[in-house]
């Protein structure tokens, strides 16, 4: 059906895969400028159909998602997560995930706040003026500590850089594991790689259980995540031991990951552009002494907004088929692997005006008749990130609060995005610290 889907040449067993490792979204986006909405490229052996339009999107996340299942590469992440929401598929998928959901509901979410004021507070306790930091290292430290504290009522604030120096290992090695057809087999051989991803594994896990072990000594419900996982379902069946670990291993690492790239790519973005860094404190100074989670915020939140949108935490992410179906006027048979990417699509100059430019003000203006999905930085459909609302509500508060105390001047190099399973700043963020 239509046409034949086009693509870059390729090479042999090796496709495409060196011009892809090179810069995974810049060679995404160079695809995308020359062949179209929709490519085909190869990595290895195995083709690859890279999605870029607003409505093939749509296709895929919504209107057909039940044709789909997560691609290998995110089905590799259970190396480290285990079967947590992540990885999970079907009845099983959706069975914890409605046991999960009330772990995010609003009035818990709020709940949340006094944990995140208090881990800013404890962060910038520990800096002082003119101080130089590497952002993103402090970033991630404070994402954990809040995840830690308030989904978890747990504090890893000593563990915080063996969780680091763990995660930069597995994110490292597992990059290596998805891009060889053979990954799975290294992760479990004695390679170099083996070893180092399945130590980091070891670590990560000691810690986690460590929460869990402690929370079982205490029965009460805390109201947080961790208690949600605790509970029983209406007919009295529960989680395992083991599926306990896979899902609390999920959001500890994969929430605070993502949100502390969100806020490092933030900071970095407004140290750059100091007019619209006024207007923001301006805003925060006529703000309430307490930020509360519903506190309003335009400037704020557009500046986090604007900041996912320019480098999305999760540049991309696959989708294969279970059964044959049509995307984009295109019948592709089952076990289609499918290719979408947010920094592409938040680029396209279609759906954004000077799409490569920091403009927050983009936020504040009415955006009726523009697709959905021109912005997707937590993915869409049923399989819609379920911390979404915790990551927006983490974001606004923390940028307010830090931005308010603090003035962060990025050393003048341009940082560049290291495309790992997320999008972290090659080398971190240097800066100087000023208060305000």
């Amino acid at each position: 059906m239509g046409h034949p889907i086009p693509g870059p040449r390729s090479l042999p067993f090796i496709g495409n895969t060196f011009e892809f490792r090179k810069n995974p979204p810049g060679y995404m986006n160079e695809v995308h400028n020359e062949y179209g909405d929709m490519a085909v490229i190869r990595a290895g052996w195995r083709k690859l159909i890279l999605v870029f339009h607003p409505d093939q999107i749509r296709e895929i996340l919504v209107e057909k998602h039940k044709s789909f299942r997560k691609s290998r590469g995110l089905r590799l992440l259970g190396l480290l997560l285990g079967e947590g929401l992540l990885t999970l598929e079907g009845d099983a998928h959706r069975k914890h995930r409605k046991l999960i959901q009330p772990a995010f509901q609003k009035r818990r979410i709020d709940a949340y706040g006094v944990y995140i004021r208090k881990a800013c507070n404890d962060v910038s306790a520990k800096w002082t003026d003119g101080q130089q930091i590497d952002v993103h290292r402090w970033m991630m430290y404070l994402a954990l500590t809040i995840a830690s504290r308030s989904l978890f009522n747990a504090d890893v604030e000593d563990d915080a850089p063996e969780v680091g120096e763990a995660l930069d290992r597995a994110m490292q090695d597992f990059n290596r594991v998805v891009s060889n057809p053979l990954g799975p087999l290294l992760v479990r051989l004695p390679t170099v790689a083996g070893r180092r991803f399945r130590s980091a594994r070891k670590q990560l896990d000691r810690i986690v259980y460590g929460i869990i072990e402690e929370r079982r000594k205490d029965n009460r419900d805390h109201g947080d995540f961790l208690s949600i996982l605790f509970s029983k379902d209406e007919n009295g069946m529960g989680l395992s031991p083991k599926q306990i670990r896979d899902e609390a291993m999920t959001i500890f690492l994969a929430g605070h990951e993502t949100t502390a790239n969100a806020l490092s790519w933030s900071i970095y973005l407004l140290s750059r552009n100091p007019a619209f860094a006024e207007r923001l404190r301006n805003e925060l100074r006529a703000a309430p002494a307490t930020i509360e989670p519903d506190t309003e915020l335009p400037l704020t939140t557009a500046l986090f907004s604007e900041a996912m949108r320019l480098y999305p935490p999760v540049w991309a992410f696959g989708r294969e088929s279970i059964e044959p179906v049509e995307v984009g006027g295109h019948l592709l048979p089952r076990g289609t692997t499918f290719l979408l990417s947010p920094y592409v699509t938040h680029r396209d100059p279609r759906f954004w005006d000077a799409p490569n430019e920091f403009r927050p003000d983009r936020w504040l203006e009415d955006a009726a008749g523009q697709p959905r999905f021109r912005y997707f930085p937590f993915g869409g459909g049923p399989r819609i990130c379920i911390g979404e609302p915790f990551a927006w509500m983490e974001g606004r508060m923390v940028l307010a609060q830090m931005l308010r105390m603090w003035d962060f001047q990025v050393d003048g190099a341009t940082v560049r995005p290291k495309a790992l399973v997320t999008l972290r700043p090659e080398g971190g963020i240097p800066a100087r610290l000023v208060r305000l």
